[in-house]
């Protein structure tokens, strides 16, 4: 990498681990016991099938919720973000409520890991391919991936050309909310490219249909249950009556293997 990529990917590191560190300085890791899956989390889980006894690389853990359910089911876990003040609550939280749990914490970047060549099992993450750079991530991703790998994320999708407007035109501006941190971008079809081009197999599915959702989160701010149901139930009718339209979800699952 040329020494101007570099400064560039070491400032977009320094924002991301800030902007997390201080979500994090807000959570109490002993007042934070494991909740039950959501339906994300209980996705993530279903694919990855039978964890005893199999090395995960969890990518971008956060305060570790997903961590945890990772531990339930008897993996061994290496958890990773690039915020350090979230690898500790991570950390608090294991020791709270899974002492003596086959888990280790570090704080890296997912695009240099530095952990050992083909040494994970499974390798899963919730929201955290958008925050990366994905060519760099599927390298490394596909770098540190036994054979027969299962890859399994939980991302934004950026294949739906009305949210990708409303996310350059209207997000931070006429009231209109801004999520995230700047140098985020939803899954495009570049970033699909990267993984197939490492990988065997490359699967993308939408196991649900995510759309007026958003603006209730973006404009509403889910002021009004009635609204909130209602654009729910308009999401879920998408999602079984018209299946053609699932694929521009804002939310999708991403399957690899290597």
């Amino acid at each position: 990498m040329r020494a101007s990529q570099q400064h560039h990917q070491d400032l977009v590191w320094q924002r991301e681990s800030e902007f997390h560190d201080a979500l994090a300085g807000h959570v109490d890791p002993t007042a934070r016991p494991p909740a039950r899956p959501n339906l994300w989390e209980s996705i993530v889980l279903r694919e990855a099938g039978d964890l005893r006894g199999r090395r995960v690389l969890e990518l971008g853990c956060g305060i570790g919720d997903m961590t945890l359910h990772f531990i339930a089911e008897g993996a061994a876990v290496t958890a990773l973000d690039i915020s350090p003040r979230m690898v500790e609550v991570a950390r608090r939280r294991a020791e709270a409520w899974a002492p003596g749990a086959q888990a280790r914490f570090l704080s890296v970047p997912v695009e240099a890991t530095g952990l050992e060549s083909s040494s994970f099992d499974v390798v899963a993450g919730l929201n955290i391919l958008h925050h990366v750079d994905v060519l760099g991530a599927a390298t490394e991703i596909a770098r540190v991936s036994r054979a027969g790998v299962r890859g399994i994320f939980i991302e934004n999708s950026g294949l739906n050309p009305l949210l990708s407007l409303a996310r350059r035109c209207l997000a931070g501006r006429l009231g209109i909310a801004r999520y995230g941190t700047p140098d985020e971008h939803p899954l495009t079809g570049r970033d699909y490219r990267h993984f197939r081009a490492r990988f065997r197999v490359v699967d993308v599915d939408y196991p649900e249909f995510m759309f007026f959702r958003i603006f209730d989160r973006q404009v509403m701010r889910y002021r009004s249950k009635r609204v909130s149901e209602l654009l729910t139930g308009t999401d879920q009718t998408i999602y079984r009556v018209f299946p053609a339209l699932r694929r521009f979800s804002y939310k999708v699952l991403l399957r690899l293997q290597k």
